[in-house]
């Protein structure tokens, strides 16, 4: 009987040990991407990018590479820039196609301790936006929205094209 009560007692301090740092719950942000919407240069509404890859200044990832007005891309959270190559009307079986404009977004990160078990999360604070000039430009122009970076809920900058 002695043995029962200790087993039962020592799995109710191992049950009631645990803290709630100890777990890392879904319902907690990750952190958040840079929002870009894509709009007409004319008419100031969303619009589409045929075939538009991105892919960070190198890197092999992408991105994306599909036909899209809007995504989120992160940003590097341990410097205070990050470059993408943003090439419109990209044919996929030749990678010399299409128009590859450069695009410096400089930040300053933000860290944010959430728990123990969760880490850290980085918010970013926009200083500005620079487009590459080329020979060719596709982007015309891009606006700041919101300097702050902490949701994915609105669009953060704005490309004119």
């Amino acid at each position: 009987m002695y043995k029962i009560k200790s087993i039962f007692l020592t799995i109710l301090i191992f049950l009631f040990a645990c803290e709630p740092d100890d777990i890392c719950l879904s319902e907690i942000d990750d952190t958040p991407k840079l929002l870009i919407g894509f709009y007409d240069k004319n008419s100031g509404n969303l619009k589409e990018v045929e075939n538009l890859k991105i892919q960070g200044l190198d890197n092999d990832q992408i991105y994306i590479f599909e036909t899209i007005d809007s995504i989120g891309i992160p940003l590097i959270n341990n410097k205070n820039l990050t470059t993408f190559n943003l090439t419109k009307n990209f044919e996929e079986d030749n990678v010399d196609s299409g128009n590859n404009d450069k695009m410096f977004v400089n930040y300053n990160p933000n860290w944010i301790y959430i728990s123990r078990a969760c880490g850290y999360i980085t918010n970013y604070d926009i200083d500005n936006i620079i487009i590459e000039n080329d020979i060719e430009n596709w982007i015309i122009d891009s606006e700041i929205i919101t300097y702050s970076i902490k949701d994915e809920e609105n669009i953060h900058v704005k490309i004119y094209h």
